[in-house]
């Protein structure tokens, strides 16, 4: 077992969605590593780490200036369409935990704070995760399509912080990129950043730790607080 220091209570929490509550990078992994073959340069693993949490347009300029074609208008659409089906089958066939994820929204519901999910994923392809996180968990839901900038601009979790009447500065946000601990941290968040992957920087502002598990909003309350968040405190015997 591991156990926290008790802070003041964060506010709010607003959570990622890919990467942070659910084991999806290896399905985008799939869908984006078979576009870009499609598109005729097989995708490296440090432009595959770019895109990680952008959105889809900017997904679309980092692949584009990759191959080095621009993607733009009706082709757009169609790459868009055919890269959210495929991850939309992906995910249907194959939905995972994110290790700790379930049992910090557990312990999130038991506290009463108010929580947000923050997602640069379109509301269509958004639907499949939600359904197996359950989006009644969820206070508000922001997606990449609600917002005139979505992460790593702060738009996302400003509008998360306005829809749960919660001040940015006071609340948490959970990440798992480079892009959406960015963009948390611009709106004022507090930042707990989880990489989803090996190999990611550390992001300025943000509190980098390696795991959820374990972490529960009593461990989110010592960010609110200004406070490093702690190694865990393991008990002999556990």
């Amino acid at each position: 077992m591991t156990s926290y220091p008790k802070h003041r209570a964060p506010s709010a929490v607003c959570l990622d969605m890919d990467g942070t509550l659910v084991d999806t990078e290896r399905l985008w992994d799939v869908a984006v590593y078979e576009l870009a073959e499609q598109m005729g340069r097989p995708l490296d693993d440090a432009t595959r780490e770019r895109t990680l949490g952008n959105s889809l347009q900017g997904f679309f300029d980092i692949l584009g200036e990759y191959t080095g074609h621009t993607i733009r208008g009706e082709e757009y659409e169609r790459l868009a369409h055919q890269l959210n089906s495929r991850v939309t089958e992906l995910m249907r066939e194959d939905l995972r935990w994110r290790p700790g994820a379930r049992e910090l929204l557990d312990d999130i519901a038991a506290t009463g704070t108010p929580v947000a999910l923050v997602t640069n994923t379109t509301t269509d392809v958004a639907r499949v995760p939600l359904g197996f996180i359950d989006s009644s968990r969820f206070d508000a839901v922001v997606t990449g399509d609600m917002v005139d900038d979505p992460k790593p601009a702060p738009d996302p979790y400003l509008l998360a912080c306005r829809l749960l009447g919660a001040e940015p500065g006071s609340a948490v946000a959970v990440e798992d990129s480079v892009t959406g601990a960015t963009a948390a941290v611009a709106a004022g968040c507090r930042v707990l950043y989880v990489p989803s992957t090996e190999g990611q920087p550390d992001v300025v502002g943000a509190h980098t730790h390696d795991t959820l598990s374990g972490v529960d909003t009593a461990a989110l309350s010592a960010l609110t607080s200004g406070v490093p968040l702690p190694e865990p405190v393991r008990e002999s015997g556990a």
